[in-house]
């Protein structure tokens, strides 16, 4: 399918560095059970049973967000499950995914006290909230919970102010008002109302609403009451600076992590339905609205219902195939699911394109490595090595070029006689020099200057074909694992996909197409595609509570109703699993909790006491009892399909050099933060300045246009 545009986006970044983003956008046509729950312990494999056994492993980490070890340890703890379960076909699906990773978070408090741990608190879109590696000074004041009365009288500028965290948006007064940074005091006490007498809880809206798209330079952290008053004493009882000067100390930075979908297959065993296959998937990543605190505990459910699910399954063999997945990257915008969706729903000609592409690029960045290896031991280039160096190192000629060009500039614009003109001179001479390089058609019969020169590169540009390469070979091993797990589900009928998307204080489950990742237009209809499933569904829940006297937990969902919209079943706007599929053109649908607000999720409080674990325990039997039903049904389709509309946003993002025309300088490490509507997406650019967004979709699905973004981050 052609391409129908390729807009251009610049971005102003620093001294006159543009960044320019070109992007295609491509839509392609596609048609109570107890566990054995495997925990590391000290090397060993011990057995537990039960759903609680799968959330206490799951949340034992303090941070389970994507890209954290936390993360990783979660994904073997699932893998060692399956495996003990004997599953068929369990394999993981790598894929990268941008995170900010932190670390020397403190404030320093002056000579013989001991440094006070923060947390970053991430609450900013894109900005990475890093520090100079000296830190950040300033003198403390505490402004309670930030308004302008509270402020009045207090020394803001140059400050770190201590602020309540019910302060709304108040840390916009501190920002204007010329603080340098800002400190939360997480009391740990939800002003509302007691949950069930488990007391200490800081609800997420408290965190929510401080979130900011704008990329602003203000770094906020994030820190306990009782850890505040055990360094600073009582400096919340009297006005005044707390503890006089202090000084901040953050590293944190944008950069790609591995996440992993890990998956396994249940076969069936009816003859007339073993070629078909049933998707469970459900995500096991927590979310992190602290850095390093989202132990996740309620989070998890989805994820130790599918465990539990597993373990049914295989002691009672389906009639038709059921493929369990578990996804990464549920708090980056579905970004397992999407990425499970693309690997199914991309055009073979498109993946086999992609592959030969990455191919040709290891194959391109090993033969420069090895004509730099020959360069830098040869005493003397042959005609063809002279020829084929120029062209190796031309992006180092052209990027010493312009970081001259640039230096040049900025000496000229400073006030007269503050710089000294022999440096300016050097600099002309040598840039004058390199471009000279860059004129040759050839890097033979150097002069002993330019000779000096093309050695001082040959270093950099190793540097930069083994980091070239080295992305290559990975994004090629994650595209294959992308297409063993195609491969697996093109083996067979896809009959649906179901998403797993539950919490523990809620009225029920109910089964929905929708969700608020993607606003649909009014003129999308799913009422016929989804009548069958609905039909199997209610049979099956009604079958499911009579046989396990369940109160009535199912809820009708799935068939529109006036008085009863499928909105009003949450109190939250989640995004769903089953609107990723949906929009692929599958059945897909998400079981979800209904009438919960989830309100711990994503906070440091989302722990095991504050589950219901009764309600758990029948919401997992109805779960089973559900899937059961959908995998031993004949038909779960109509003769209508979902209308497909899944989309995937390729482009490469480069820089414009000083002097140049067009801007042919791969920007690698660029962020890139993209919106269609309520979704967020952030990508990250590889090392040949590529990109993809998956899983945005088509005009004839929603209004919104997908907006791009782009930025480039000074590491200090």
């Amino acid at each position: 399918m052609a391409a129908r545009q390729a807009p251009q986006i610049n971005t102003v970044l620093g001294r006159g560095l543009c960044l320019v983003v070109l992007c295609l956008l491509l839509p392609w046509v596609a048609a109570a059970t107890q566990v054995a729950a495997a925990t590391q312990v000290a090397g060993a494999v011990t057995v537990a049973a039960g759903l609680e056994a799968h959330v206490s492993a799951l949340s034992a980490q303090a941070d389970r967000s994507s890209g954290s070890p936390g993360a990783r340890a979660a994904a073997a703890y699932i893998r060692s499950v399956f495996e003990s379960l004997d599953l068929a076909k369990v394999g993981e699906m790598t894929f990268s995914l941008p995170v900010r990773r932190y670390s020397h978070c403190r404030l320093e408090l002056g000579p013989g006290r001991a440094p006070l741990a923060l947390a970053p608190f991430t609450a900013n879109a894109v900005a990475p909230d890093t520090l100079p590696p000296e830190g950040l000074a300033g003198h403390l004041i505490y402004a309670g919970r930030g308004t302008p009365a509270e402020f009045n009288g207090r020394s803001v500028k140059g400050a770190i102010v201590l602020m309540e965290l019910d302060s709304g948006r108040n840390w916009l007064n501190a920002a204007s008002l010329g603080a340098k940074a800002l400190i939360y005091l997480d009391r740990g006490l939800d002003r509302d109302a007691d949950d069930g007498g488990v007391r200490g809880g800081t609800r997420k809206d408290y965190y929510l609403d401080k979130y900011e798209l704008t990329p602003l330079t203000f770094p906020r952290f994030r820190i306990t009451l009782a850890a505040a008053r055990q360094a600073l004493g009582a400096f919340d009882a009297e006005p005044g600076p707390p503890a006089g000067e202090a000084r901040l100390f953050s590293d944190m930075h944008w950069t790609p992590a591995e996440a992993r979908n890990v998956y396994a297959l249940i076969p069936g065993q009816d003859p007339d339905l073993e070629d078909s296959l049933l998707v469970v998937e459900a995500f096991y990543d927590s979310t992190a609205l602290v850095a390093g605190a989202a132990p996740g505990a309620e989070e998890a459910l989805g994820a130790a219902t599918l465990l539990e699910l597993a373990r049914h399954l295989k002691a009672h063999p389906p009639a038709r195939s059921v493929l369990v997945v578990a996804t990464d990257g549920h708090a980056h915008t579905l970004a397992g699911m999407r990425e499970m969706v693309w690997s199914v729903a991309e055009r073979s000609r498109e993946l086999r394109r992609r592959e030969r592409e990455l191919k040709g690029l290891v194959s391109t960045h090993k033969g420069a490595l090895k004509l730099l290896a020959e360069t830098a031991e040869a005493n003397a280039l042959t005609a063809d090595q002279a020829t084929r160096l120029k062209a190796v190192l031309g992006d180092e000629i052209k990027a010493e070029v312009d970081r001259r060009s640039r230096e040049l500039m900025h000496l000229r614009m400073q006030a007269p006689g503050s710089v000294s003109q022999a440096e300016i001179a050097t600099l002309a001479e040598e840039r004058l020099a390199l471009r000279r390089l860059d004129w040759q058609a050839d890097l033979a019969s150097l002069s002993p200057a330019q000779q000096g020169y093309v050695d001082a590169l040959v270093p950099l540009a190793e540097a930069r074909y083994r980091t070239s390469l080295a992305d290559a070979k990975q994004q090629l091993v994650t595209l294959k694992q992308a297409t063993r797990f195609r491969s697996l589900v093109k083996g067979y009928d896809l009959a649906a996909v179901v998403s797993l998307h539950l919490s523990s204080h809620g009225s029920g489950v109910g089964a929905f197409n929708q969700g608020w990742l993607y606003p649909l237009k009014p003129i999308i209809n799913r009422i016929s595609a989804y009548s069958r499933i609905d039909e199997v569904l209610r049979a099956g829940a009604g079958a499911v509570e009579a046989e396990q006297a369940l109160p009535p937990l199912f809820k009708d969902t799935l068939r529109p109703s006036r008085r009863h919209r499928w909105q009003s079943f949450f109190l939250d706007q989640p995004f769903l699993g089953g609107e990723v599929s949906s929009v692929a053109g599958m059945v897909g649908v998400t079981l979800a909790t209904t009438h919960d607000a989830r309100p711990y999720w994503g906070t440091p409080y989302d722990t095991a006491e504050r589950i219901d674990w009764a309600f758990a325990r029948q919401q997992e039997t109805l779960v089973k009892g559900l899937v059961t039903h959908l995998a031993k049904a004949a038909e779960l389709q109509t003769d209508e399909a979902p209308r497909y509309g899944f989309a995937t946003v390729t482009g490469r993002v480069n820089f414009l050099r000083q002097g140049e025309i067009f801007p042919d300088q791969p920007a690698p490490d660029s962020v890139l933060l993209s919106y269609q509507g309520p979704g967020r997406y952030i990508n990250m650019v590889d090392s040949q300045g590529r990109f993809q967004i998956k899983g945005v979709v088509d005009k004839k699905h929603v209004l919104h246009k997908v907006i791009i973004e782009g930025y480039r981050f000074d590491p200090r």
